[in-house]
């Protein structure tokens, strides 16, 4: 039987980080990857296939959503193609939901489905929760309480960039949503195998059994939360990429959730994944090499009414190359030129 862990948690709480963390280690090995990217451009899966040479990505929705039938068919060729090839059958797949998944109509999906059970179990629902946004992404968004109230074991991240007060009032308030859960807090992914080797041959469920008996149908998210996506062949300098990140912010504040993006920048490391968090803008993520035979650089954004024309104007700050010019509209923006 291959384990599969669903691993869920709200945009931008760092899912990417703690599984690249936990695929580094041996215990990661022989563990097959499945990314669902809200966006039309799929990223997350590039990171990962550094590491696993079974990375998947289905992008055509939200896997709580439009695509379970994809998951199935999935699963279904990870067990095949591993018999075919006459290599070791794998111990793990990790399904990476989207960051507005509801975890539920998942586990339905495959839990319910005889075939796959023949060959596979689910081992753990693993939500993570940002320190930093986590009480307030919780407050606004139920796709955040979903996957929390869900999990077997609930991985606070980013507690580094966090007060220790604000962090206890996180886990107080995870206790109260979901009393049931393991609770690890981690930075940078490093309780990551830990985590994910946690009572690994357990077929139990922690929580209620009310929880999983719950019907639930095509899941809906807030209908102002889109993304927005695209291809560019723009080559910023880190000025351009300030000056654009300074615009986005000042013009979408907290309706922008989360923005991501893989670019050639004009540095002496030049492939760079690119990480924004509500108005964060983390530490980017340096690739060795340019990870496929696409050589454009891309942009995701997922946030509340987000608007695309404007979006697409903006991108025209990423040509900066001055420090000293941060313009804060697009009639500024172009007076730079």
């Amino acid at each position: 039987m291959i384990v599969f862990d669903l691993l869920t948690g709200f945009l931008g709480s760092g899912k990417t980080t703690f599984l690249n963390a936990f695929l580094r280690l041996e215990e990661g090995q022989d563990t097959a990857v499945i990314v669902n990217e809200f966006g039309a451009i799929g990223l997350d899966q590039l990171q990962y296939k550094e590491l696993s040479e079974d990375v998947y990505l289905l992008d055509n929705g939200c896997l709580c959503c439009t695509v379970t039938h994809s998951l199935r068919e999935t699963l279904l060729e990870i067990k095949d193609l591993t018999h075919r090839l006459g290599r070791p059958a794998l111990r793990r797949v990790v399904i990476e939901t989207t960051g507005l998944a509801d975890p539920l109509p998942v586990m339905h999906a495959l839990l319910g489905d005889k075939s796959l059970m023949q060959h596979f179990r689910l081992g753990q629902v693993i939500t993570t929760v940002d320190a930093v946004q986590g009480l307030q992404q919780l407050q606004a968004h139920i796709e955040s309480r979903k996957q929390v109230s869900v999990a077997e074991h609930l991985v606070i991240t980013k507690t580094d960039m966090s007060v220790p007060a604000g962090v206890l009032q996180l886990r107080q308030q995870l206790q109260r949503i979901n009393p049931y859960a393991s609770m690890t807090e981690s930075v940078s992914g490093q309780c990551a195998g830990s985590v994910f080797t946690f009572d690994q041959n357990s077929n139990t469920f922690k929580m209620p059994p009310q929880v999983l008996e719950e019907k639930s149908s095509i899941a809906s998210h807030a209908t102002d939360i889109g993304s927005w996506s695209v291809f560019t062949d723009i080559r910023p300098t880190w000025a351009g990429i300030a000056a654009w990140w300074n615009l986005l912010t000042l013009k979408f504040g907290n309706q922008l959730l989360r923005c991501k993006g893989l670019l050639r920048v004009n540095d002496a490391k030049p492939f760079v994944l690119i990480q924004g968090v509500g108005k964060v803008f983390h530490s980017p993520t340096f690739l060795q090499a340019w990870p496929d035979e696409d050589s454009r650089g891309r942009l995701v954004c997922i946030g509340q009414n987000l608007d695309p024309v404007w979006l697409l104007a903006s991108l025209k700050a990423l040509t900066l190359t001055e420090a000293s010019f941060r313009p804060r509209n697009l009639e500024e923006l172009n007076d730079c030129f």
